[in-house]
């Protein structure tokens, strides 16, 4: 049985070398990684491993080994949805919630992944039931109420809207929530949705 305990911390470097094992292309955002240069994911991917192999995470030839392992394999059942809050541009905002869930089924989640905007990926294994619907009631919350005071950002870039993913077979579902209104979130021309519910519902079509 897992407990709350069972959470691995992996800095990008290391997260980029864990990503290198995994079946599908890492999708999640690497704060402190150029994700557009292969030299600099290269670079991340070798000193990834080099920490690993110095907590324990890996053997000396690179292999996963422990919480590290067990922790990837979960992550090969696949993304099935993830949550993040955007600029006017659709751009990421490190400063907020960014949320990652892995399973074989929206329903059958088995891992979670939080990013920090310093560059920290924490993954939990057996997150607790109801962690798609946590996000559903996320964005239910933000389209009625908005997003927090600027004042209470602390000089941090106020996010626009919050994003809604759900990874499907054909590609990529997202809808995009703001105070009052929800939209799908990709295309030139979005379309919108009476509701949250009604958006969920074609998310999940």
């Amino acid at each position: 049985m897992k407990t709350a305990m069972d959470m691995l911390a992996l800095t990008d470097d290391e997260a980029v070398a864990v990503g290198v094992s995994l079946p599908e292309p890492w999708r999640a955002p690497l704060p402190t990684v150029d994700q557009t240069s292969r030299a600099s994911l290269v670079q991340a991917a070798y000193r990834g491993r080099r920490s690993l192999v110095v907590r324990d995470l890996a053997a000396s030839d690179g292999t996963l080994i422990g919480m590290a392992a067990e922790v990837a394999e979960h992550l090969g059942s696949g993304l099935r949805a993830f949550f993040l809050l955007a600029d006017e541009k659709g751009n990421w905002l490190p400063s907020g919630v960014t949320v990652y869930l892995y399973g074989p089924a929206l329903e059958a989640i088995e891992v979670s992944q939080t990013v920090a905007d310093a560059g920290v990926h924490y993954f939990r294994l057996a997150p607790p039931p109801g962690q798609w619907q946590a996000l559903a009631v996320l964005a239910e919350s933000i389209y009625a109420d908005g997003f927090a005071d600027p004042a209470a950002q602390r000089g941090r870039a106020r996010p626009a809207a919050a994003l809604l993913n759900v990874v499907r077979p054909e590609g990529v579902r997202s809808i995009r929530v703001a105070r009052g209104t929800v939209s799908t979130g990709r295309g030139p021309v979005p379309a919108p949705f009476p509701s949250i519910p009604e958006a969920i519902a074609w998310l999940l079509a």
